[in-house]
């Protein structure tokens, strides 16, 4: 009989193997996950109303475009596409990195880290300039009432700087600022075109933030304050129409807010 060649250590490394082996195949599944988890968990997040619709790819490297949605299942197509990439090069660290890449919408991409934090997580822009993407204003048309209604049409400018987000403990934490310009806007219900321009900024620094909405130019002016805490916000302001244009505006502004004075006032 032919001795047994076999090492005798051989069979007591095959178990130990296992983990590894495991290890592999959770990463070959996970590197191969659809785009399509991605676009269930926005969707979730979000109670519906942004959903990701066409898409492609797989979760860390794919492309799909914006929807919005409201109750009433009012629904808006985005211009252009988002593309986006996960990196996972600092993984080690508990960190990840994502860029943005809307075609047609911006003309760089947001570049983005994630990380986890004591007790929930943190997100950063990792470019010092400024991101601006610019969207029709038709797009709110989505979300519903009153949306639907006042109908907007104009160009929405949404721009980015130096933003961090921290999330502990049910509050969230914002540093840098986040704009939204509102420009040469119109409405369906008013014979006045163009309405105005306005602002709306959000400046963050890490304790509370305050919000500003303010007037640019145009007839119909508006303008108020807000702060965010972490966990609520809290925003009083006040719409009015220029002198001679009361009348033409007044359906209008019967529908932004509750009669205050010369105008109505808003409040969230």
């Amino acid at each position: 009989m032919s001795p047994d060649k076999r090492s005798p250590v051989a069979p007591a490394l095959r178990p130990a193997l296992w983990p590894a082996v495991l290890v592999g195949a959770a990463w070959a599944l996970l590197a191969t996950a659809p785009a399509t988890w991605v676009s269930t968990a926005v969707a979730a997040a979000t109670h519906q109303q942004v959903l990701l619709a066409d898409t492609r790819g797989s979760w860390h490297a794919g492309s799909a475009q914006l929807v919005l949605q409201g109750a009433a299942h009012d629904a808006e197509l985005a211009p252009g596409r988002l593309h986006w990439k996960v990196g996972f090069s600092q993984l080690w660290r508990g960190r990840m990195r994502l860029d943005i890449d809307w075609h047609g919408v911006a003309s760089t991409p947001l570049r983005l880290e994630s990380g986890i934090a004591a007790g929930g997580w943190t997100l950063r822009q990792r470019d010092a300039g400024e991101w601006a993407a610019m969207l029709p204003a038709s797009l709110l048309v989505g979300l519903g009432a009153p949306w639907n209604t006042i109908a907007p049409d104009g160009a929405l400018v949404l721009s980015v700087r130096e933003l961090q987000m921290r999330s502990a403990e049910g509050r969230l934490r914002l540093h840098g600022v986040v704009q939204v310009d509102a420009r040469d806007m119109r409405s369906r219900l008013s014979p006045v075109a163009p309405l105005g321009s306005w602002r709306l900024r959000l400046v963050g620094n890490g304790a509370d933030a305050t919000l500003r909405l303010s007037t640019l130019t145009g007839p119909l002016i508006l303008d108020g304050t807000g702060n965010w805490n972490g966990s609520h916000l809290q925003f009083a302001g006040h719409a009015h129409a220029a002198p001679t244009q009361e009348q033409a505006l007044a359906g209008l502004l019967g529908l932004i807010g509750q009669p205050d004075g010369n105008g109505v006032r808003i409040s969230l």
